[in-house]
């Protein structure tokens, strides 16, 4: 991949000056994260594959951007211009389109080796800082949308759209596994529990007590 640049935040100064006060730092050090834990390296190699040339924008960087933004508040992918505009903390971030054409090129084949990359940052993030005994928790959560979306449903609730499914770890409170399912999806089916519970355990690192 012929990219420009593979970091999805700049590099800072912080000082206690009171001087050249920057909004969103706070979620530069996300990205800064990302960086320096590998997260963002192994998004890039999980999208090698995807068929699109990337001339200018690192498909990892894309990704993280994105990633870093839904945990800003993002709740669409146009508020990706949030991080655009604060140019200084994260430089060239990509334009809506361009942000659109990477999660369309995330295929299944990108999605596993997402999961591996992922599982492995949260190996070196544990790996300097041990959580200890695991508890895998599961919860199943309605999320009405307002028109019919791919794979929406009515709900038991007599609403529509969709019933994920989600696997956290209860002692860090990380997110393990999640199954996006139609709205008329069973909270407790146990073919579903089994098949999160699968993609929970793979998240782990090896070795982990549980």
């Amino acid at each position: 991949m012929k990219v420009h640049r593979s970091r999805s935040v700049r590099r800072t100064e912080v000082t206690t000056d009171g001087r050249n006060l920057v909004s969103h730092a706070g979620t530069a050090m996300l990205s800064e994260l990302a960086d320096r834990t590998g997260l963002t390296r192994g998004l890039s190699e999980a999208m090698a594959g995807c068929g699109i040339s990337w001339h200018t924008h690192d498909p990892g960087v894309v990704l993280t951007h994105l990633a870093v933004a839904i945990a800003d508040g993002a709740d669409c992918l146009c508020d990706i211009d949030t991080l655009r505009k604060n140019s200084e903390l994260f430089g060239e971030v990509a334009s809506v389109t361009t942000a659109w054409r990477a999660v369309k090129a995330t295929t299944a084949p990108e999605l596993r080796a997402i999961a591996k990359a992922v599982a492995k940052t949260r190996e070196v993030v544990w790996r300097a800082a041990p959580p200890g005994d695991i508890t895998i928790d599961f919860d199943a959560t309605l999320l009405d949308v307002h028109s019919e979306k791919q794979d929406a449903a009515p709900t038991y609730k007599h609403g529509y759209g969709f019933h994920p499914l989600g696997a956290w770890c209860d002692t860090t409170r990380e997110p393990l596994a999640l199954m996006l399912r139609p709205g008329n999806a069973g909270a407790n089916d146990t073919d579903d529990h089994l098949e999160l519970l699968d993609q929970a355990i793979g998240a782990l690192p090896a070795g982990v007590p549980s």
